[in-house]
Formats: structure tokens, C-alpha cells, sequence
């Protein structure tokens, strides 16, 4: 879910007053699109609105919208730091099933991938 002026406007009713511009701003500029890669529950929109309000009335709310570059390069800086996660998650489970492989190999046993890896290799002996 994203932010409309309809919403915006219900929230300055709800609390029966009115928000600078600026502020408005900065709502419909971050609450405009979902945050890549989750997407927003009504519940969850509203609360971030709910804590941003508090933190610009007691003055902790630094209002300036960021330029289209700036957000697309966090955007871009969030996936890199995402996919280095992910391939350092994809070495360790690849590292523990070769693991497991040399186990089940000083065991006697094999795995379809293991035979299929001696078979290409010409060893049809086990």
C-alpha cells in the first residue's frame, strides 16, 4: 500500500491539524512506492506516518526529500549488500554439502549428483 493526498489529508483530520507542506512532501515522496523488496499492510503505512509525525514534532525528523538518484542509489547499495549476503549463505551450504558428500563417500555411499559426477568422469566402478 502506498500514500495518497486522500490519506494524507484523513491523517491531518485525524489529528485535527494542519502539517507544513514540506512535511507533506516528505510523506507522499518516501510513502509513494513500497519498500523494495516488502510491501506495506495499511497498518504498517500508517504507523511509519504515526512515528514520522512524532519524531517532526519533537524536532528528530530530518524532512529533506532526497533527489530520484540518491534513493535508487540506496536502493542499489540495499541489493548489493543483499545479494553478497546471499552468495556468502549459497558458499557456506555449498561448503557443507561437500561436507556431507566426503562423509557418505568414506561411508560407501553416494548421492545422484556424487554418481552422476563419477559417471561423467568414466569411473563406473564404486
Amino acid at each position: 500500500m502506498i500514500i495518497t493526498r486522500k490519506m494524507l489529508n484523513e491523517i491531518e483530520q485525524n489529528y485535527r491539524k494542519s502539517f507544513p507542506q514540506e512535511f507533506k512532501q516528505y510523506v507522499l515522496v518516501n510513502y509513494a512506492e513500497e519498500p523494495f523488496p516488502y510491501e506495506y499492510s495499511e497498518q504498517d503505512l500508517y504507523e511509519h506516518i504515526r512515528r514520522d509525525i512524532r519524531d517532526y514534532d519533537q524536532g528528530n525528523l530530518d524532512i529533506a526529500v532526497k533527489s530520484p538518484s540518491e534513493r535508487w542509489q540506496e536502493e542499489r547499495d540495499y541489493l548489493q549488500t543483499l545479494c553478497r549476503e546471499q552468495s556468502s549463505k549459497i558458499r557456506d551450504r555449498e561448503d557443507y554439502i561437500l561436507e556431507l558428500e566426503h562423509v557418505l563417500a568414506e561411508n560407501g555411499l553416494e548421492t545422484p549428483r556424487m554418481a552422476n559426477h563419477r559417471l561423467e568422469k568414466g569411473d563406473v566402478s564404486f
